[in-house]
């Protein structure tokens, strides 16, 4: 394996597209690094985007000619919201945004929960398109996804913005944010793949804050991506309604949800969202046949009692299927939580114990260096099909889809027989997390 040192890269990245990026080097797979430039000209950079370039998809228009009637609003919600969170009358044209279950109602001028999607004149618009803050080129065992194209570089981004208000976000400074506090580049769809072309990443990924508020911008990345013969990979927290997210599960080939925990009570405290349309989220993606794997970030004293655990492989096992990877990972302080502590070592390890006596067959312990929780095993001879420590893939064991040492398959998007699987390294300061 050939590698790209982090001096390299970011040079390589300004004669390329004058582009900024905090990445370290450590690619695997092909050659990453040719000496010179490419002789191809990267695509010409497009007209200076205007705020709100880009119109939103999922939205409807209402014009309100009198004194709004709030309670008809707040009382589609499940549960109803109070009336008292609306102090003012209002009157005018509004849209619903209908990207994600809190269907905002915007008025003209303001924008949603997400802070990145406004309403002007009656039409959304979305404020980030093809304007990320965070790019870095990631290992995928980072993301965490553990059977999909093990040791393979992403190409990650990010814009700002979130749907939720998860109070310990490890990247709170992106997600909790609108885009006008953070550093953003010019990265339209196709300079996003030709970079990603150009590195010699096989992978997209939609990661760091919640692709989901970027969803324009995603979607037509992942279709050009698809077309230039990449993978796309999305990881979110699933809060998005089934129709944008059917649209979504059409153009990517893997989506991996942060499921934050198996309690309403959780979800609504700690997070400002709702558990059920997460559980709806997790069914329409397997549903879709595409590559899905759940993690669950193990937050003490708030969603780590072994009864709620036990509940959350139950449902996965029963409802959707016991062949999709569970991780559960290891908080670390953060956020509006630095008073916690880290997860015990052992939480988790009793949360993969739990899982495997419910049926699931792939469960992971992350977070953890070196933990013997963080290697694949094939559940019918025991062996170690793939050896991580940390980020790195050490050993790899899979042929044609199968344990190499009793033909058990073993579900996932592995690579073609005779691929070179080389070590990984690690990538930027942002978490997947």
């Amino acid at each position: 394996m050939s590698g790209i040192t982090r001096r390299q890269f970011l040079g390589k990245l300004a004669v390329l597209g004058g582009v900024g990026l905090g990445v370290a080097g450590g690619l695997a797979g092909r050659r990453w690094w040719e000496g010179e430039i490419l002789s191809a000209s990267p695509p010409a950079p497009p007209q200076p985007p205007t705020p709100w370039s880009t119109e939103a998809l999922y939205y409807t228009s209402v014009v309100q000619e009198g004194t709004l009637n709030c309670s008809a609003c707040h009382g589609e919600a499940d549960p109803p919201l109070p009336v008292t969170y609306c102090h003012t009358p209002h009157a005018g044209i509004y849209v619903r945004c209908n990207l994600c279950p809190h269907r905002c109602f915007i008025p003209e001028g303001q924008r949603g929960r997400c802070r990145v999607r406004e309403n002007r004149g009656g039409r959304l618009f979305s404020m980030v398109y093809g304007n990320p803050c965070a790019v870095h080129v990631d290992p995928i065992e980072k993301k965490p996804f553990y059977h999909f194209l093990p040791a393979a570089a992403t190409f990650s981004l990010a814009t700002a913005g979130c749907n939720l208000r998860c109070l310990y976000c490890q990247n709170w400074e992106i997600s909790q944010v609108p885009p006008e506090e953070t550093k953003n580049y010019d990265l339209p769809p196709e300079r996003i793949v030709y970079h990603a072309l150009d590195l010699g990443a096989p992978v997209i990924a939609y990661t760091y804050t919640e692709p989901i508020v970027f969803y324009e911008y995603m979607l037509e990345t992942a279709r050009q991506a698809r077309e230039a013969g990449l993978k796309n990979v999305v990881i979110s927290a699933g809060f998005i309604n089934p129709e944008p997210l059917r649209a979504l599960c059409a153009a990517v080939d893997a989506i991996k949800i942060d499921l934050k925990g198996y309690d309403e009570d959780f979800y609504r405290k700690i997070c400002q969202a709702e558990l059920r349309p997460v559980l709806e989220a997790i069914r329409v993606i397997h549903e879709s046949g595409i590559h899905l794997e759940i993690v669950n970030l193990v937050v003490p004293t708030l969603n780590d009692r072994i009864d709620q655990l036990r509940a959350l492989a139950r449902w996965l096992a029963r409802e959707v299927s016991p062949d999709v990877p569970l991780h559960f990972t290891r908080f670390s302080p953060a956020y509006k939580l630095t008073n916690l502590p880290p997860t015990p070592v052992e939480t988790l390890e009793r949360a993969r114990e739990v899982a495997l006596e419910e049926g699931m067959r792939f469960v992971y312990v992350g977070n953890v260096w070196g933990h013997s929780g963080s290697h694949t095993y094939c559940p019918r001879c025991g062996e170690a099909v793939i050896l991580r420590e940390g980020f790195a893939v050490r050993a790899y064991h899979i042929r044609k889809g199968a344990c190499a040492y009793c033909g058990e398959p073993i579900p996932g998007v592995w690579w073609p027989e005779g691929t070179s699987i080389s070590p990984t390294g690690t990538s930027g300061e942002t978490s997947d997390q």
